[in-house]
């Protein structure tokens, strides 16, 4: 299947409310959001990494951030979250969309490639491998979703329902027999859907920062964090 243009679209805020301003909470000597993409821009079957944030003013300081590392923004409304992701995927001319969480510091480039690859060559509307979906069993916050923009603009049109502009690909699942589903199954030195790799809670943090105390490091694969994970707890 051609999938053209691939733009990342990597959605961040800072008005979390269960943790406000974790965006530039520190894991290690890097805040959170250049973990996300940093790492999202190594991958090599991107065509584009853009930050996508709310219009209010709080949120000025990722636009700055992503700027200075010479990455595009594209901002929009703080609720409506499809709307601003189906509008950045038409300003960014994307053919085919990857919905990036920042919440997840250890989302692994090699596994955006593995899941381009794979949304490529299968017959399907959707992929993910960013958590255990369908008994994948991927261990959480290594890796994204897949659609094409055509699909994204359809569901940013018809979707109604406060859940669906909130959660993107909601609708999607909400109504999983309208469309094909793959979910990629983990490789076995990935597959441990018990774990979870997302922050959360300033819980969350620590526990990521003492994987970072023990090796872990910018360029770590998602099967070295496990390996940290799985030798440490």
């Amino acid at each position: 299947m051609k999938i053209g243009r691939v733009v990342a679209l990597v959605q961040a805020r800072m008005g979390s409310k269960r943790f406000p301003g974790k965006m530039f909470e520190m894991l290690g000597d890097h805040p959170l959001i250049e973990w996300v993409l940093l790492r999202t821009s190594k991958a090599e079957l991107i065509d584009q990494v853009v930050l996508t944030t709310s219009i209010k003013s709080s949120d000025d300081p990722l636009e700055d951030f992503a700027n200075n590392m010479g990455l595009n923004v594209y901002r929009g409304s703080e609720t409506d979250v499809l709307g601003r992701m189906a509008e950045a995927a038409e300003n960014y001319s994307a053919e085919t969309v990857i919905r990036i969480c920042a919440d997840n510091p250890f989302i692994d480039p090699h596994e955006l490639d593995r899941l381009i690859k794979e949304y490529r060559s299968k017959p399907c509307d959707y992929a993910c491998n960013h958590q255990n979906r369908l008994n994948s069993r991927y261990a959480d916050g290594f890796g994204a979703e897949i659609l094409s923009n055509n699909l994204l603009q359809k569901i940013a049109k018809i979707s109604i329902r406060a859940s669906h502009r909130e959660h993107v690909t909601l609708y999607i699942w909400d109504n999983a027999k309208l469309f094909q589903l793959h979910c990629i199954e983990a490789p076995s030195e990935l597959a441990f859907p018990e774990l979870k790799f997302d922050v959360n809670t300033p819980l969350d943090l620590n526990q990521l920062n003492i994987l970072v105390s023990n090796g872990v490091g910018l360029g770590s694969e998602a099967k070295q964090i496990i390996k940290c994970q799985n030798s440490n707890f």
